[in-house]
């Protein structure tokens, strides 16, 4: 339990503060990024992005049956 509480208090000593924050997010850079991303071939990014996931998941399965 005691490494229970001593977890419970890392998220006290990392929490963002304004000097840390995002400045990339405001950025020509982030534009460029968002506008590809979500521009005109929207589906398709979305489907590259998704068709790893059912792999992954297929893999923490074998794991978590086979090796626990």
């Amino acid at each position: 339990m005691k490494l229970a509480e001593r977890l419970a208090t890392i998220p006290l000593f990392i929490t963002a503060t304004p000097a840390w924050a995002c400045t990339l997010c405001h950025s020509r850079t982030a534009e460029a990024v968002r506008a590809a991303v979500l521009g005109s071939d929207f589906a398709s990014n979305c489907a590259a992005l998704a068709a790893p996931a059912p792999v992954l998941i297929m893999a923490a399965y074998a794991v978590r049956k086979y090796l626990l």
